[in-house]
């Protein structure tokens, strides 16, 4: 039941990784050029890298958590573990584009700053 677990855990996580970074990247673009709009090579840089730190911290916290996966007895405790890590997961991402919305905010200030 453990490995049924780990493989349904893996391909959802995995998959709502993907689309949402996929969904950030392209709407983000629209933020970050209109924060750069005379740097748009620099701005697609920045996009570029979030979305690559994004997948790389977010898919290795999903393979690292499995090792905390209790033992499985039950398709309802399958579940309820499945539901448990995902919303982690949620909670991880929604903070992440969080800090990243302020991080590219502050990046726009130093560089309004530097070019007046």
């Amino acid at each position: 039941m453990n490995q049924l677990t780990y493989v349904i855990y893996i391909l959802l996580s995995s998959a709502i990784v993907i689309w949402v970074g996929n969904m950030c990247y392209k709407n983000g673009q629209v933020y970050i050029l209109n924060y750069f709009p005379d740097r748009i090579a620099f701005g697609n840089g920045i996009n570029k890298l979030l979305r690559i730190a994004y997948y790389l911290l977010n898919i290795g916290l999903t393979v690292w958590s499995l090792n905390s996966l209790k033992e499985i007895n039950s398709a309802t405790m399958m579940i309820l573990e499945i539901c448990n890590r995902l919303s982690y997961i949620l909670l991880i991402i929604a903070s992440l584009h969080i800090i990243n919305i302020y991080t590219v905010y502050i990046i726009h200030k130093q560089f309004k700053s530097t070019t007046i």
